[in-house]
């Protein structure tokens, strides 16, 4: 069965059965971040870039500055997938194959579909948005789980209360995400104390964004953060591959390249 199954044309299909069999179990953790390496980034110290970009050949420049300079995981913003569709996971992807891709995908609902769509394209990560129902968040966990890849969900407005950390955490997600409304900026209760707050209530690995500069001392000294999130300090640079390197520098990084 396991045999018809990896040799089936539906990629769906083929990438479950090469997950059901074991010896292509460490084979697909080794082309992607398997869902128990990303829980172990708690407690590290890695870097995220956001390209939170319309333009896709801009895009895949600055991916490939960041890459070259260290950076870990490469974030496909919403305004790229909703400019050029998932097909900018795939174009990333292939240009940047020292770091992990991570799919942010905006929908509140069809949870499964949406981490299908994902890493059919290439993602190796992805990243739900937090309103999403706990019916849509554990079919997406599943879907994950099938398919061997890690689930990040953003805390939302309204959503920084234990009971519902706890809840997402027992549904099966793979870790947390503070992403700053970029309409509203850094206002009352920080991100970094947000993520703070988070880190207290689960085990799991809190990503936090806030409008970081590539030199911003206060984030690149808090203990805060497993995973810290530049978006326009390196995006809108004038020179986005010194941007990173900055970046890189100012912060000890425990997680390099995938090998």
């Amino acid at each position: 069965m396991i045999s018809q199954g990896v040799a089936s044309a539906d990629w769906l299909v083929r990438t479950e059965a090469n997950l059901l069999d074991r010896h292509d179990i460490a084979t697909s953790a080794a082309a992607g971040i398997s869902k128990e390496a990303f829980r172990r980034l708690r407690d590290g110290r890695a870097l995220q870039v956001a390209l939170d970009v319309r333009d896709i050949d801009h895009a895949i420049a600055v991916a490939q500055a960041a890459a070259s300079a260290g950076v870990q995981f490469i974030e496909i913003g919403d305004p790229l997938i909703k400019s050029v569709g998932v097909r900018a996971i795939s174009a990333i992807k292939q240009r940047t194959p020292g770091a992990w891709i991570v799919a942010e995908m905006m929908s509140a609902d069809w949870g499964r579909d949406q981490v299908v769509l994902a890493t059919e394209a290439g993602a190796d990560v992805v990243l739900l948005i937090g309103p999403a129902s706990i019916a849509s968040v554990s079919a997406a966990v599943e879907a994950s789980r099938r398919l061997g890849v890690p689930i990040m969900i953003d805390v939302p407005e309204g959503r920084l209360i234990q009971g519902w950390v706890q809840d997402m955490e027992r549904a099966g997600v793979d870790g947390f995400a503070i992403t700053t409304n970029i309409d509203l900026g850094v206002a009352g209760f920080h991100p970094l104390d947000q993520a703070q707050l988070i880190r207290s209530w689960t085990k799991l690995p809190v990503a936090v964004s806030g409008g970081f500069e590539p030199t911003d001392v206060e984030a690149s000294r808090r203990r805060s953060w497993d995973i810290l999130v530049v978006g326009r300090g390196v995006t809108d640079s004038l020179d986005p591959a010194v941007a990173a390197r900055d970046l890189a520098a100012s912060i000890e990084l425990t997680e390099g390249h995938r090998s």
